[in-house]
Order: structure tokens, then C-alpha cells, then sequence
């Protein structure tokens, strides 16, 4: 089956993505907003598939990495890699639901409590994953590995992000930055050959 890139997209080599759709498309996706559950299924899908994403890390020291692996207009993939004290910062999710799994090093979550004013932590190592809904706010740190890297799968694809500020009250937005712009403040772009 060919691989149309007007309902899918990537940043991965053609090839790739190719690739990607034919192992993605055995989970027989529905074609509307994924679950939490469903997302689970794709971030595990991908992470049990080095061989896809692997060579494609880059290791940047200086700003957070990632790369979007695959899109269709009812989710996305990205591989993210996480290097010495780089954090997310408070953030949700512009409306989506969210999945990912840590494949190499650790990560240290932050998410908002039930009651909206606490704080719960964890920390995912190799193979650790947990999912989400469309209201989750939290705060992802490295915690271990050079770098620690992880897959995350939104759904619908991420049209933004809202940052919040943590303080007594509980979680104030502090502004949201469309995923278009926030995607040029990357600072590394690997040249991949298509």
C-alpha cells in the first residue's frame, strides 16, 4: 500500500515511513479520536520496533529534541530524546489524550493531583509507559541516560500546548503556544534524506 501524504506525514526518511504505516496500520486504528488505551497500543507498537526509529535519535545538549514520526489526521507519533536536567515545563496537551513510553533511560513525571492543587510524581525507566486523558497537566524531567528517549502518541495530533504556572491556588495557564510555532523553536533539525 503506498503512502499518501496528504492524510499521513513524517519527518522520517520516506522509506520509513512507509514503514511505519504498514506496521501501524495492522492495529486497525479507528479512524476518529483514540483512546488513552489505543494510544498505549501505538507507543508499545512503535517501542517494540528500534529498527524504525533507532538510527534516528539525536542527542542535543542544548534544547529538548523530537521528531515527528508519523501523523494521520486522527493521531501522531513522536520520538523525543531527553538529555541532563531538560524539562517539559507544566503543560497539557491542547485538547488531546496522550501516551508514551520511555525506551532508554529514565524520566521523572510531574502531573497535577486529583484535586487540582497537589502534585503526584513517578518515574518511568526502560519499557515504563502510562497514558491520559484530555484534561492532564504535568511536567516531564530526565532523570537517568544520554540521552533518555521516549515515543508519545497524541490524539487528535497536537494543535498546541498551555503552560501553566504552579502556585497555591493551584494550576494557572500562563499561555499557549500553537504546536506550529512551538515546533521552530527547535534548534537541531536532522538532515534525513527522503
Amino acid at each position: 500500500m503506498s503512502l499518501s501524504f496528504v492524510e499521513r506525514i513524517s519527518e522520517a526518511p520516506h522509506e520509513r515511513a512507509e514503514e511505519l504505516h504498514e506496521v501501524l496500520a495492522t492495529l486497525n486504528l479507528p479512524h476518529a479520536r483514540l483512546s488513552p488505551e489505543q494510544l498505549e497500543l501505538v507507543v508499545n507498537t512503535i517501542a517494540a520496533r528500534p529498527d524504525l526509529w533507532q538510527d534516528l535519535i539525536v542527542a542535543d545538549h542544548q534544547s529538548r529534541w523530537w521528531l515527528l514520526l508519523y501523523r494521520t489526521p486522527g493521531y501522531e507519533v513522536k520520538l523525543l530524546t531527553w538529555e541532563n536536567d531538560q524539562e517539559s515545563d507544566w503543560h497539557d496537551h491542547g485538547g488531546s489524550a496522550g501516551a508514551f513510553r520511555v525506551t532508554q533511560g529514565s524520566l521523572r513525571e510531574h502531573h497535577r493531583a486529583k484535586d487540582s492543587i497537589g502534585v503526584d510524581s513517578a518515574i518511568f525507566g526502560p519499557g515504563g509507559y502510562g497514558s491520559f486523558g484530555t484534561d492532564y497537566v504535568h511536567d516531564v524531567v530526565h532523570e537517568t541516560g544520554d540521552p533518555a528517549v521516549s515515543i508519545h502518541a497524541y490524539s487528535p495530533p497536537l494543535s498546541g500546548l498551555t503552560y501553566y504556572e504552579r502556585t497555591s491556588f493551584g494550576f494557572v495557564a500562563r499561555e499557549f503556544i500553537e504546536e506550529e510555532r512551538r515546533s521552530t523553536f527547535r534548534t537541531t533539525q536532522p538532515h534525513l534524506d527522503e
